[in-house]
């Protein structure tokens, strides 16, 4: 098996602890983005949302980061790089409602647009290591397989469209979205629907470990966040209604996801 390489593992280390960063200061800090973030983000149930996905994404990250070979860490790793670049893209797109006169604002645009290099600089290393990465010998339980896919090809399609068309989010969304919180919500959507289906590819419940564990964290948090700041959604009960039916979903795959990684692991 090869192994993760230390450079990586340093790598991920430190993007873990930038997650775990930003999702204290967007999801405990809902209310005081225009004071501690990198631009102001109203209303607070979409700060509290964004700070729900870096906290998953700290979990999927740290769990990589801890990983001894590639092919633990890789389905994580992929899809942090797609949400690094999506994030670095839409930076770029909407410079102008970021307080550049911050050092929060400073913060993350340096942040962004050395992240992606980074990881590119990090990941060439890791795939000219020698080594072979072996196929899971357990598969993936067959119930487990077709609600992964569907989530996953739900999000990623979600996600496209409040990339390309943010306004779009009006239709579906349960509250209203700023073209550049869309789009930010829909970088994470992309990252983690692709978690989803390399998992599913991958079709190993100890790869799927992180993975699962990031699908938990995730669903709960997001459900919470609604609970904090209900008063912020709009008078749509069907978009309500889907939008806490799904995250409901993921919370349950992920703790099923993570109860069967374990027995695997124990077995």
């Amino acid at each position: 098996m090869r192994a993760l390489s230390p450079r990586l593992k340093l790598i991920l280390f430190v993007f873990a602890a930038l997650a775990l960063i930003a999702g204290a200061l967007l999801f405990v800090g809902a209310t005081r983005t225009e004071d501690y973030f990198s631009w102001t983000i109203e209303p607070p149930l979409t700060a509290a949302t964004l700070g729900a996905f870096y906290w998953a994404a700290f979990v999927l990250i740290l769990a990589a980061a801890l990983s001894d070979t590639w092919a633990e860490a890789r389905p994580a790793t992929y899809p942090v790089a797609v949400i690094a670049v999506l994030l670095l893209a839409i930076t770029l797109i909407h410079l102008d409602r970021f307080d550049l006169d911050s050092l929060f604002g400073v913060f993350w645009l340096a942040a962004y647009c050395l992240v992606p290099p980074l990881l590119a600089w990090a990941l060439v290393d890791q795939v000219r290591r020698p080594g072979e990465d072996s196929h899971g010998e357990r598969g993936l339980p067959g119930a487990l397989r077709p609600v992964l896919v569907v989530e996953g090809v739900a999000m990623l399609a979600v996600g496209a469209v409040m990339l390309v068309a943010p306004g779009a989010a009006e239709d579906f969304w349960p509250w209203a979205l700023s073209p550049l919180t869309s789009r930010a919500i829909g970088s994470f959507l992309v990252g983690i629907g692709l978690a989803a289906l390399i998992s599913v590819r991958d079709d190993d419940p100890l790869r799927f470990r992180g993975a699962a564990l990031a699908y938990l964290a995730l669903g709960l948090l997001e459900l919470l966040a609604v609970l904090l700041h209900q008063s912020d959604l709009a008078d749509d009960d069907l978009a309500t209604a889907v939008y806490v039916a799904f995250w409901a979903a993921v919370t349950v795959t992920g703790a099923y996801g993570s109860s069967v990684a374990r027995a695997s692991a124990g077995s």
